[in-house]
């Protein structure tokens, strides 16, 4: 018995192009979530360095105080200013067999995953989501205690059917 095995070459000119336009945006809503979760951080350093120049005040020099302020500034003004360059490079996409997303504007990161290879899918809100509406998606697959795959800033409606549609996709491959 031969067994008749084949493993053709496909040159990087006959690969499949994905276009700009095909992946959806995240919910506008998100970028503004973002800029609270930050707002939410540099407020608690900062509050974190007052308490701490208020224990130590005697050994401390004043100048100290303002070097620490100059230092919080500039990186809470790069991450808002990185935020808002990268925001637009955010996208989902689904296709016939698979899901991705990409994101980033430095550190350029493209996540596709198979449905065959979903585990499952969850649906998550925090507190901050619940009142924007906002809601993310993570799929999950084999041999991982991570997602690994998540898609945040979506609206809740698009959320549950994405969700939803990924449930019944794993759903009817089980079937098959």
């Amino acid at each position: 018995m031969t067994i008749d095995f084949k493993n053709s070459i496909i040159l990087p000119n006959n690969l499949p192009e994905l276009k700009k336009e095909e992946f959806n945006l995240v919910d506008p809503k998100y970028l503004r979530l973002i800029y609270i979760r930050l707002a939410i951080f540099v407020l608690i350093m900062i509050l974190l360095g007052v308490g701490f120049f208020f224990i130590a005040k005697s050994e401390i020099p004043p100048i100290a105080f303002f070097i620490l302020a100059g230092v919080l500034l500039s990186i809470f003004t790069y991450a808002f200013i990185i935020t808002r360059l990268s925001f637009p490079y955010r996208g989902y996409l689904i296709r016939e067999k698979d899901i991705a997303y990409k994101r980033g504007l430095i550190n350029f990161k493209l996540t596709s995953i198979p449905f065959k290879r979903i585990q499952h899918v969850e649906l998550i809100q925090g507190i901050l989501e619940k009142k924007m509406e906002l809601a993310s998606i993570k799929v999950y697959t084999a041999g991982g205690s991570t997602d690994d795959l998540s898609i945040p800033g979506l609206p809740l409606n698009t959320a549950q059917q994405i969700r939803s549609f990924l449930t019944d996709e794993i759903s009817s491959d089980e079937q098959n």
